[in-house]
């Protein structure tokens, strides 16, 4: 990937984190949203980050540069 492909995503990635994390504040501290509504939602974005995060890792050891 060029440099400059690479800070694009990075970019993207970092917009979408900000936008993503203030939905999710303002979601989280808005009183009339059962707490069982709230839970739920931490649950999906956690699992979706650890398979993001899992997807990312097992790219960069089918690359070899990154040790098991």
């Amino acid at each position: 990937m060029k440099k400059i492909e690479a800070f694009g995503s990075v970019l993207i990635v970092l917009g979408v984190g900000i936008l993503g994390g203030y939905g999710l504040y303002m979601f989280l501290q808005a009183p009339e949203v059962p707490i069982l509504i709230r839970l739920g939602a931490v649950t999906v974005i956690i699992g979706i980050v650890s398979i993001f995060i899992s997807i990312i890792k097992e790219r960069i050891v089918e690359k070899g540069g990154w040790s098991k």
